[in-house]
């Protein structure tokens, strides 16, 4: 009896509750549902919702998330803590559709945009838009809000004379019973949270649950449940599914499930977008309208996904309104009234539309008139084949086609392709090749990194060049890490999140660590795993793999000893004694190799000129239509004083423009503007050692001197300063 005295008075404390206030809080966040007629689900929850409405994948944790929501307990909170994925919101999604319990409410469900209270600068500013935007909408009534973010809450609206922010706010709400609340946070911040000093916001929550682990099965479920709603269209054979289950998660292993599946499955629907079909409608009124009217329209399309309305024009009193419902369901989608002239709605997610025009018997305008309806209709049946799927990981992950469909053609003229546009640095080439067809072709069985590489040697090398043209031969994204930026200790967070992040969106890709001598020891410590075991852990020391990353590092270490000992066939043993230097030797035995770039001989810096000067004139004529050529005289002047021992290549690039740009400029300030398309020559004067002569097709030519000054090379091993620099290195 005294059981039942409860159950009733909680089923009238149910029914007494109000109705939240849905038009603030609709902008204050977005509705996932609502029970309060006239309030459609946001876009942003409209497709998950759909999907979880009778899908009953994780109901043993979201049936105890909706029995403390009705439990007849004063404290009606869950916080849901799982990893730091888009999991939660199919939890979310999957409680807001849930019928309730036996003799409990019906609630509306609100995702709460904390931004909402966040940046205002005066005191107080805080806790009224609390007062406004939560506890007058939501305290006491039939809704449940929902923080996807509950970190984010913390220490909003603190002061110089408070150390509590709104978060205690919020505690003592839920505490109370005063709102319904089901929060989210991943984890990680659940577990630094729990030991600082605002735990009692954690405390204050009714139960904490945490999310499991997906199984493959129930991804399973969501992907057909998915396809059901939202692409009948599409069919999804078993064998396909496993074969998109497997790659992804080979190709994509650091997101979780089921969100990296997810992502496949929307990208290959998007290949197969829904068709838009206009067609005529009898919708409209009298020109002008009646008093008093009162009319009903209907647009309807079937097998329509959506409707969309193209008003001719729109006229008539502020007090006239046209009501636009969901045909199917009843609910208020629109209203529109005054003078919006020609214009076209919203598109509404619904086959069928009914449309009510209802006027006073004040002044009459013109009324309306649609012109036309828009139908997005799915298109026929398709079967979704691997090949869809392998386009789909290559779009989403970015990895190569040729990896995926293991066509290793280009492999096989790698070296052709190095060479056509890479000068010397044969053991770079070599090492570059090998680390290719290693850890990829090869059939690797290990979690390491597809390939280690340091390529040590003086500036201008053609280090780095070889690593970013490699990884364009390879169709790969090339990320560049500039290690001065992570130079000291305090830099170490912000290197460890950035290259997760990298990870996470591009498990598949060329990763240069420019100047690695420069790395602080802690960022080195963390290479140093992740060569060694294929893992990077992020600040949450959370793992993510590595195994199909290619990581290649440059440094200028041991640059003096390779520039005065180039010819010494003992050079490679010299280096390697000199890296200990600067690297320890655990560190130095996780590259799979070290090969050395040594100084460019005469030979090479003929055919650097030869490439570089081509590029330069592609690109003129590129930009301009010029049709430029440069004599041989020309040509081997560049080579012979365009590099050196020291620089490297670099300063070619710079005497380039001394000669070609410099000339071109000095043309076009004393003669006058070269026309696109000009026939352009630029040919060495044999009456000076700098002296060159620029001529345009038709017109008269100028005369003009390079200047060597301008960090243009003319440095040779021979040369004082680099004896200067090279007295210290002791060769052993």
């Amino acid at each position: 009896m005294k059981f039942l005295c409860i159950l009733m008075l909680t089923l009238s404390f149910s029914l007494m509750a109000a109705a939240p206030d849905m038009t603030t809080l609709k902008t204050a966040g977005r509705i996932i549902h609502s029970e309060v007629a006239g309030f459609a689900t946001d876009h942003a929850w409209e497709k998950t919702t759909k999907v979880m409405k009778d899908l009953k994948i994780f109901d043993a944790q979201v049936n105890r998330m909706m029995q403390i929501l009705c439990s007849p307990e004063t404290n009606k909170s869950v916080l849901l803590v799982g990893e730091a994925n888009d999991t939660y919101k199919y939890f979310f999604s999957r409680l807001a559709m849930m019928d309730p319990l036996s003799g409990c409410t019906k609630f509306s469900h609100v995702d709460f945009e904390v931004s909402k209270l966040q940046g205002y600068m005066y005191v107080g500013t805080t806790e009224k838009k609390w007062q406004d935007l939560i506890e007058k909408t939501s305290y006491d009534k039939d809704v449940v809000l929902y923080f996807n973010n509950l970190r984010r809450l913390i220490g909003i609206g603190t002061s110089s004379n408070k150390s509590v922010g709104i978060e205690s706010t919020l505690a003592t709400a839920i505490a109370s019973g005063k709102l319904k609340v089901a929060s989210y946070m991943n984890k990680y911040d659940y577990n630094e949270l729990i030991r600082s000093r605002h735990a009692y916001v954690l405390d204050a929550f009714q139960e904490v649950i945490q999310i499991q682990d997906i199984t493959m099965a129930q991804v399973d479920l969501l992907v057909d449940k998915y396809l059901a709603v939202h692409g009948p269209h599409l069919k999804l054979s078993d064998e396909t599914a496993f074969y998109m289950y497997k790659k992804i998660e080979y190709f994509q292993p650091n997101i979780e499930e089921p969100q990296r599946t997810m992502d496949i499955l929307r990208t290959i629907m998007d290949r197969f977008k829904m068709k838009n079909e206009y067609f005529a409608s009898t919708a409209r009124t009298d020109k002008p309208y009646k008093a008093n009217e009162n009319k009903t329209f209907v647009v309807e399309k079937a097998g329509a996904v959506s409707l969309k309305l193209y008003f001719e024009y729109f006229q008539t009193d502020y007090s006239d309104t046209l009501t636009i419902y969901d045909g199917n369901t009843g609910t208020v989608l629109d209203k529109f009234q005054g003078r919006l002239g020609k214009f076209a709605s919203k598109e509404y997610t619904t086959s069928k539309l009914k449309l009510v025009f209802k006027s006073n018997g004040s002044y009459q305008g013109d009324g309306f008139k649609i012109a036309n309806v828009m139908a997005r209709v799915q298109p026929t049946g398709y079967d979704i084949t691997k090949e869809d799927v392998r386009m789909a990981i290559f779009k989403r992950v970015q990895v190569p086609r040729w990896i995926i469909d293991r066509d290793y053609s280009l492999v096989r003229n790698l070296r052709t392709l190095l060479d056509k546009d890479v000068v010397g640095v044969l053991e770079g080439k070599k090492a570059v090749i090998r680390s290719v067809r290693i850890g990829y072709v090869s059939g690797r069985t290990d979690e390491k990194p597809a390939g280690t590489i340091l390529f040590v040697g003086p500036t201008g090398t053609g280090k780095s060049y070889i690593a970013k043209k490699a990884a364009e031969y390879m169709q790969m994204k090339t990320i560049t890490m500039d290690m001065t930026q992570y130079a000291t200790s305090e830099s170490f967070d912000r290197f460890v999140t950035t290259m997760s992040n990298y990870l996470v969106l591009y498990p598949y890709a060329v990763y240069l660590f420019e100047e690695i001598d420069k790395a602080n020891p802690r960022v080195l410590d963390r290479l140093y795993f992740m060569m060694d075991e294929g893992i990077f852990y992020d600040k949450n020391q959370r793992p993510l793999f590595a195994r199909g990353a290619m990581l290649y590092m440059t440094t200028n270490a041991g640059h003096k000893l390779i520039i005065k000992e180039k010819d010494n066939p003992k050079l490679k043993t010299l280096v390697h004694q000199e890296l200990q230097k600067y690297y320890r030797p655990s560190f130095l035995n996780r590259f799979d190799s070290i090969p050395i770039f040594k100084p460019f001989s005469p030979a090479e810096y003929k055919q650097l000129a030869k490439i570089m000067v081509t590029k330069k004139l592609q690109k003129l004529k590129e930009h301009y239509d010029w049709k430029l050529d440069v004599d041989d005289a020309t040509m081997d002047f560049i080579a012979k004083n365009g590099g050196s021992d020291l620089y490297g290549a670099r300063p070619m690039e710079r005497l380039i423009d001394s000669v070609i740009a410099m000339g071109i400029s000095e043309y076009q300030i004393m003669v006058g503007t070269i026309a696109y398309g000009a026939q352009i020559s630029i040919s060495k004067l044999a009456r000076g050692a700098t002296a060159f002569k620029v001529s345009v097709s038709g017109r008269s030519s100028v005369e003009f001197e390079v200047d060597l000054d301008n960090n243009s090379g003319l440095h040779s091993y021979t040369d004082p300063i680099i004896l200067s620099l090279l007295a210290s290195v002791k060769v052993l």
